[in-house]
């Protein structure tokens, strides 16, 4: 299943991460291990004002450039992608950057003047014609916006006046204001005025930025470049899912840009923003503007974050070479009927080497409630909640409504691995030696498969909530591909040995019992016989209470390590 699942990636178009999108594992314990996304903030005290904004992606370069404007419009510095710039900085001390967010709807207000260019025209216009804050926020409400928004947009001025400009659940803009006077304003990758829509939250980056903010506010002691350079070194991503490209720190009472690149803090460019605009120099890439020695140590970082794609490739191709090659001993090892592979080609398939392991254990002709009529019944059991271990991390990586929303990932954690289970094993593979209808196995069968999914899934989880926090911190996971899924199985068909063990207490129970099933779809003898609910019910308690265990283990093994 796996495997097609993998084919089926491959032939799809690839899903590309926009700057500032979040990757999220299991609840926040993934956030904080493996965040991503652009971070902006502004600070003002006295007459200090700063505007600081990272560029987090998984490129190695960006771009920079100037356009000089004219007698009337604004002159602007740029960096990002002239088809899609990600900040910027006019003449007059007004600073732009974003936050990528998933899209939403929002409400045109099509009788306003119109705004005539595709979406990244909007922080343009609005550097090329505006001057403070407040001017944006008129520009905003008399003008065209455009019929979605994929991001949140913050504004500063030199007066230390700055905006958030993000979509309310209503679909109308909202303004988020900096406090007046000495104060901050914050920005990562939820909306501020809405944090369902967004990449995870709580989010560390914007709890951490606001507890150094706070702190550099209350100080006796002015404001520094290389105070607020702190902030953005403090909350730079340095791997994993993404990684700083570039950043951006405006001293806006002063006209003075700070321009870091690859997370390299000690070493700036920079720049006056009056004289960039008098001295044109030719637009290129960012990395230009920097000393060699800067240059080749960002080259260095960036070819170490390949290096560690490459290996997450070279694993993952030798774990596919492991499981075809276990396909084959499989289908040349004698057996016993047709009915032999029913289980064991899905079950090698999940479980790669491991499952043939137990197949070879197991032979062709165990003993009635012998220790080995234990094992098929073990690997029947355990094999969807890779399924469903997998599953639920795709729908983790893909659906931005999963991962800022706990409860969600609570649903999804409690009811996926039995849905996947029955649906994907129990009823396709079981049925045809049943005698009953399917709608009459599927509420028969239900009880058995909420209990060893959840003892599964538990199992899986008391080592693979560090293994994919691990896992992420190495293999990229941006852009989607069947590759980025390869790491996500391995991680569970390991994790179902623990899994197994904890499967075999319950499944030694049913077979004592005569409740078998798959070792009666192996052997092609006996009788396929399920436990009733009533039989089932405190077994489906415990089974809760060892899933609830497992994700509480994982959480402190991963806390323990770390």
């Amino acid at each position: 299943m796996l495997l097609l699942l993998a084919v089926v990636i491959c032939s799809l178009p690839q899903v590309t991460a926009k700057p500032g999108d979040a990757v999220f594992g299991f609840e926040s314990s993934f956030q904080k291990t493996n965040p991503s996304g652009c971070s902006v903030f502004t600070v003002s005290r006295g007459n200090q004002v700063f505007f600081g904004g990272n560029d987090d992606y998984f490129t190695s370069d960006s771009y920079y450039w100037v356009d000089p404007g004219d007698d009337f419009r604004y002159g602007v510095i740029w960096i990002g992608q002239p088809d899609n710039v990600q900040q910027g900085v006019n003449e007059c001390g007004l600073a732009y950057d974003a936050n990528g967010l998933p899209r939403v709807d929002v409400n045109p207000h099509t009788e306003r003047t119109p705004v005539y260019g595709d979406y990244t025209i909007y922080p343009i216009r609005i550097l090329h014609e505006c001057a403070t804050v407040e001017e944006v926020i008129n520009w905003v409400n008399t003008h065209q916006w455009h019929s979605y928004m994929h991001d949140q947009m913050q504004f500063a001025d030199a007066t230390g006046d700055a905006v958030i400009i993000s979509a309310r659940p209503d679909g109308e803009l909202a303004f988020t204001r900096k406090p007046h006077g000495d104060g901050f304003l914050v920005s990562t990758n939820f909306n501020v005025a809405n944090p369902s829509n967004g990449y995870g939250y709580p989010c560390w980056r914007f709890e951490r930025t606001q507890q150094i903010l706070d702190q550099l506010v209350r100080r006796d002691t002015a404001l520094t470049f290389q105070d607020a350079a702190g902030v953005l070194d403090a909350i730079s991503q340095q791997g994993g899912t993404s990684w700083t490209v570039s950043s951006l720190l405006a001293d806006l009472t002063h006209g003075i840009v700070y321009l870091y690149y690859f997370y390299q803090f000690d070493r700036p460019v920079v720049l006056n923003v009056l004289e960039e605009l008098d001295h044109l120099r030719a637009p290129g890439p960012l990395s230009q503007l920097f000393p060699d020695d800067v240059r080749q140590e960002a080259a260095s970082r960036y070819q170490q974050f390949k290096s560690r794609g490459i290996f997450c490739r070279w694993v993952s191709t030798v774990w596919l070479a492991l499981v075809v090659v276990s396909l084959v001993i499989l289908v040349v090892l004698p057996p016993h009927g047709k009915r032999d592979l029913r289980l064991w080609i899905p079950a090698v398939i999940m479980g790669g080497p491991l499952a043939l392991l137990i197949r070879l254990i197991n032979g062709p002709f165990p003993k009635p409630k012998s220790w080995k009529a234990i094992l098929p019944e073990i690997t029947g059991d355990m094999a969807p909640s890779i399924i469903a271990f997998v599953l639920f991390l795709i729908i983790l990586l893909l659906v931005p409504a999963v991962q800022s929303n706990p409860p969600l990932q609570l649903f999804f954690m409690l009811f996926l691995p039995a849905v996947t289970g029955l649906l994907f094993f129990h009823v396709p593979l079981l049925i045809a030696v049943t005698d009953m209808s399917f709608s009459r196995w599927i509420s028969h069968r239900l009880p058995h498969v909420i209990v060893v999914s959840n003892i599964g899934m538990g199992g899986i989880c008391i080592t693979g909530m560090y293994l994919i926090n691990l896992s992420l911190q190495f293999c990229p996971v941006m852009p989607f591909t069947a590759w980025t899924v390869i790491p996500f199985w391995i991680i569970g068909a390991h994790g179902a040995v623990i899994g197994g063990l904890l499967i075999a207490l319950y499944d030694r129970w049913a077979v004592k019992r005569d409740f078998q099933a798959w070792s009666v779809l192996a052997s092609c003898e006996g009788e396929v016989r399920t436990p009733s609910w009533r039989r089932l019910w405190w077994w489906i308690l415990l089974s809760y209470a060892i899933l609830f265990a497992g994700i509480a283990s994982g959480v402190v093994l991963q806390k323990a390590i770390e």
